[in-house]
């Protein structure tokens, strides 16, 4: 059985919104690495990024927001142990230093599959992107031209299961498309030595395909984008509320539940209280709130914290 070696909720775990330092994955058979745990602003925690550690290699990232490609160096991970990178959407904050990390790519020496969605008006499918991206004619072609061709892979945000997408002899990632606020989004659940890991990304929560996809799983990702309470009508329709970040976390039957994409909006923001990272205070409610629903164990990410799911 899987043993969850999740940081159990208590105050000094919600209040400690600082970088926890480099922790040691490594060592771990395997285990999720916080990356990033905030959102699109510059206010100390770095965007989304979660590492996938399997027999002491980085096998898998799932997003790679801004201050990712720092925190992928200061963990230790390497671009040639990855067997995929997984983009849930094409907001920046989920994608901007994907092309730091490919300027990485001449250490490989095999294909670099990377998943992403499927588009949607101007939002092209992952496929199209990276053309655009490191193509000859586009925006930094001299990443095309380094050593290791990339391998797209589109998952179809639109289908109404979940399917699998990557296969490799230690890895399997399966996608799911969750709704976001019209722009095309996945879900993923990674599955490494016996352990499955769902990272929920950005939602709102209204796909009841979600807790069947979710379920059996050993630790889930959720984000806790927004305070307690009723949030605005502009906001609520991207990201799910921690009222119904809760009650999808109950809804999965899942043991452990990490809490990623705290959002800390800069002090002069007209709409700023209405973010979880606000204050601590506003933190500590939003968490407080998914716990009315949710009995299990809650880990508040930290840029960094090495999440062990089997020593």
């Amino acid at each position: 059985m899987t043993r969850l070696l999740l940081l159990t909720l208590t105050l000094a775990a919600v209040l400690a919104a600082a970088p926890a330092g480099a922790q040691t994955c490594a060592d771990s058979q395997v285990a999720i690495q916080v990356l990033g745990s905030g959102g699109p602003f510059p206010t100390g925690r770095a965007s989304t990024g979660y590492l996938v550690w399997s027999g002491g290699r980085s096998v898998a990232l799932i997003d790679a927001g801004g201050g990712v490609f720092q925190r992928f160096g200061a963990a230790g991970a390497r671009l040639d142990q990855l067997e995929a990178i997984a983009i849930s959407h094409l907001h920046p904050d989920h994608v901007a230093d994907l092309a730091a990390l490919l300027w990485l790519s001449d250490r490989r020496s095999t294909p670099l599959p990377i998943v992403g969605p499927t588009g949607s008006g101007p939002l092209p499918a992952i496929d199209d992107f990276l053309v655009r991206l490191t193509g000859p004619e586009g925006a930094l072609p001299v990443l095309g031209a380094r050593n290791a061709p990339l391998t797209p892979i589109v998952a179809d945000a639109a289908a109404g299961a979940g399917t699998t997408v990557l296969e490799t002899p230690t890895l399997t990632i399966a996608a799911l498309g969750v709704p976001h606020g019209g722009i095309p989004t996945l879900a993923y659940r990674v599955t490494t030595g016996g352990v499955s890991m769902i990272f929920g990304s950005d939602q709102t929560g209204a796909n009841a395909a979600f807790a069947e996809f979710a379920t059996g799983g050993d630790v889930l990702v959720l984000h806790l984008a927004l305070a307690a309470g009723e949030a605005p009508e502009a906001l609520a329709d991207v990201h799910a509320t921690p009222a119904v970040v809760g009650q999808l976390a109950a809804a999965t039957n899942i043991a452990g539940l990490v809490l990623g994409h705290v959002i800390e909006p800069p002090a002069d923001l007209p709409a700023g209280a209405a973010f979880s990272g606000t204050d601590n205070d506003t933190l500590m409610a939003a968490v407080q709130e998914v716990q009315r629903f949710y009995a299990g164990q809650i880990s508040v990410a930290q840029d960094l914290q090495c999440i062990v799911l089997r020593p």
